[in-house]
């Protein structure tokens, strides 16, 4: 931050003067020293800002319209009809969900952390998650915030942010192996004068929030940012570390952070922010999600740099919600994905070598057909089976049962249970009931889940942890009859 300092003299000579400013300027440089001394930590470069008073509601900056895009228009899809999923036999009555236990004892793990795909990302599942613990006396809160803010289909548990002059990097496509990825498995890259604002409060609009971490890639030069604190005046901090991991922390004067402010004076590279809180949360449970995520991401990255976002507290238990992405590839190669997946995991165990990890595999997905068939008639009788339809109409559901059965075996090699969204749905074709049922659980788009939906996951997955989600092992599915 820039001290300056205007010493009231007169009338003094020169060589007094130059003697007495130098003499005072050193007092302060001196003074500036020993605080920052006495406010660095053992891990992180501290800077502790003057706060101002952040009251309403965070506005962001109005940005010029980009124009309508146009589309160009697509083949009309529509989900098969009631007549082609009985060919199929898809409409019978669901099973029983399968009692799958992970664990029998029902401990609560103090730390939890989910990755996944946009499953993950749309927000209902972590949510049900945190508000099924909280039922039972455990209020997770969320530790860590993954750069993922501004990519479409992405919820994040943030009352409001306003970002712009940010790329986003995703590790999964990455081309280069052992990458330096955040910890939601990318990084925002941010040209000069990028900005990105952060509404910290919780929902009920009260500042919880003691100190803010930041994340950043240091290399291939230090670079810096203007950060205030509740509409304080803004600092200029160096952002800049002995090697490539680079991290800071930030504090307010006057207590507790509302709103964090940041704006680059460089081209920036964040990998995360870490929020500390003023009452340590009894428990931890963070989700980092991205649509068209795939496990690959745990492949590509480096598991030594990955290590240091854990310093201080690591995940207790650890799970992986992958696989929808990765059945959607033509032909399904299922030596690839083994093989993908054993490297993964090597890594995944390299950074939790003790956690209790828990693969969460994709659910049942359906399969959308073109409007024109009913034109051309290509449709069986009524009442006779057919085996091409059942074919392509359970596709990604054959597929899905493969990645679950391979996620079994390659998990127990390092000490990974495997649970199936899919089975906890009800089986192949499950998809187009959970998307007749009232109200529906299935998106009509047959590969993504509606809110409830999700929800109702959440409790399978909870219950299957012994986490008493109110779900008991005779109960049926819950799903309605189709309407």
């Amino acid at each position: 931050m820039l001290c300056t300092w205007s010493p009231a003299v007169t009338k003094m000579p020169g060589i007094f003067h130059r003697r007495l400013t130098l003499a005072l300027l050193s007092a302060v440089t001196l003074q500036l020293f020993i605080t920052d001394v006495a406010l660095a930590e053992p891990s992180a470069r501290h800077f502790n800002l003057q706060s101002g008073q952040q009251t309403g509601e965070l506005r962001c900056p109005l940005k010029p319209s980009a124009g309508q895009r146009h589309t160009p228009p697509l083949e009309e899809l529509e989900p098969p009809d009631a007549e082609e999923l009985d060919q199929i036999g898809a409409l019978l009555s669901s099973p029983s969900r399968t009692a799958e236990r992970l664990d029998a004892s029902g401990t609560i793990p103090k730390r939890i952390a989910i990755w996944g795909d946009s499953h993950l990302a749309a927000g209902s599942f972590a949510a049900e998650m945190r508000r099924i613990l909280g039922a039972q006396g455990v209020r997770p809160r969320i530790a860590f915030l993954p750069m993922t803010m501004g990519r479409a289909g992405v919820i994040l548990p943030l009352r409001r942010f306003c970002m712009d002059g940010w790329k986003s990097e995703l590790a999964y496509n990455s081309r280069t192996p052992r990458v330096a990825t955040g910890i939601g498995m990318n990084a925002l890259h941010g040209e000069q004068g990028a900005y990105l604002w952060l509404d910290l409060r919780n929902q009920a609009g009260e500042a919880e929030v003691e100190s803010v971490e930041l994340f950043f890639n240091a290399n291939p030069s230090a670079a810096s940012a203007v950060i205030s604190v509740d509409g304080g005046p803004e600092a200029r901090i160096p952002l800049e570390a002995d090697d490539a991991f680079g991290r800071v922390s930030i504090s307010a004067t006057d207590g507790l952070i509302s709103v964090l402010k940041l704006r680059s004076q460089s081209p920036l590279t964040l990998h995360a922010i870490k929020l500390n809180y003023r009452e340590p949360p009894p428990a931890v449970l963070d989700a980092f999600g991205i649509p068209g995520a795939t496990m690959r991401a745990w492949q590509q990255l480096d598991p030594a740099y990955f290590s240091r976002y854990f310093d201080a507290a690591s995940y207790e238990m650890v799970m992986m919600e992958f696989g929808t992405n990765e059945g959607n590839a033509r032909p399904f190669d299922v030596a690839g994905y083994s093989q993908m997946l054993d490297a993964a995991l090597q890594n995944m165990r390299s950074v939790f070598p003790t956690a209790r990890c828990v693969l969460i595999a994709p659910g049942d997905r359906g399969v959308l057909l073109p409007k024109s068939r009913k034109k051309s008639g290509r449709r069986s009788a009524s009442g006779e089976r057919d085996g091409s339809l059942s074919a392509s109409l359970l596709r990604f559901s054959n597929i899905h049962e493969k990645i679950f059965h391979i996620q079994q075996r390659i998990g127990s090699r390092y000490g990974c249970s495997a649970w199936s969204m899919q089975s906890a749905m009800g089986g192949a074709g499950a998809a187009y009931r959970w998307m007749l049922a009232s109200p529906p659980l299935m998106a009509r788009d047959l590969t993504h889940f509606t809110p409830p939906g999700y929800q109702r996951l959440a409790q399978e997955l909870a219950d299957a942890l012994g986490w008493k989600a109110g779900l008991s092992a005779g109960t049926p599915s819950g799903i309605s009859e189709p309407r």
